[in-house]
């Protein structure tokens, strides 16, 4: 074992799978208020303003509702190896009415389309100082394993 820890970018973001079988998920809040659903964390409802939230863990899987290229320098925490190399954003909306903003990983540009399924994926996305494996979470098309 190399004593290599793996890290989130964030605590609080997502949850990784403690046993086999299991599977990682974002962690969203729901108003006991009004019900709305929210990511990330709040201390408040942005709805109705209610303190009174509880955890939910999100869905893995979602449709692709927005998309764009990104290319310009990365910025902290981030240390790509080329900080110009374009980067693939999209909103993904869930099952719980929540659009999540994401990396979106394993896809070409090209064929990426409005309603296409997507589902979660929780993986390394550079070293930090330490020499830990910082871990963020990301997208891609079902359909690209």
């Amino acid at each position: 074992m190399s004593g290599k820890k793996q890290v989130p970018i964030e605590e609080g973001l997502f949850v990784l799978p403690l046993s086999p079988g299991e599977a990682a998920h974002l962690i969203g809040q729901r108003c006991n208020a009004c019900a709305e659903v929210m990511f990330e964390k709040r201390r408040f409802c942005p709805n109705c303003q209610s303190e009174d939230l509880q955890e939910i863990a999100l869905s893995r899987r979602g449709k692709l509702w927005s998309y764009t290229r990104l290319e310009y320098p990365s910025l902290p925490p981030y240390k790509a190896p080329d900080p110009y190399i374009p980067l693939i954003v999209g909103l993904v909306e869930l099952p719980e009415g929540i659009a999540v903003l994401s990396l979106l990983t394993d896809c070409d540009f090209d064929k990426l389309e409005i309603g296409m399924d997507m589902e979660l994926l929780i993986e390394p996305d550079f070293e930090d100082d330490d020499g830990n494996d910082v871990l963020v979470y990301k997208f891609r098309p079902i359909d690209s394993q």
